[in-house]
């Protein structure tokens, strides 16, 4: 025979922690703090890391204009004394060389 009083479970039982809602756990509010804590520590974090590598990227690029700025500084002090040499009439024996070809010797 059954009997008509159902039986009852483990998710029957009632207990305190159904009475605090979520919103007034203290704890659950300390926890949150502490997690906006931990995430304020770690975005810092990756923030001095990205202005890092931006101020190595900014040095990289002034290397790069200052070592532009000597390469082109040299190659109009090259090619100002090339044309002075040929305003005088001075072609350097190289050139003369140059001017035959390319030979080979068997």
């Amino acid at each position: 025979m059954k009997s008509s009083v159902p039986r009852r479970g483990l998710q029957d039982i009632r207990t305190m922690s159904e009475r605090i809602s979520d919103v007034d756990n203290p704890q659950r509010k300390y926890l949150q703090l502490a997690m906006l804590g931990l995430e304020k520590a770690r975005r810092n974090k990756e923030k001095r890391s990205a202005n890092q590598r931006a101020a190595n990227i900014d040095k990289r690029l002034a290397e790069i204009t200052t070592e532009q700025t000597e390469l082109l500084a040299a190659a109009e002090t090259e090619l100002d004394d090339s044309t002075q040499a040929e305003r005088h009439g001075q072609v350097a024996r190289s050139d003369a060389r140059s001017a035959r070809g390319f030979r080979l010797a068997y």
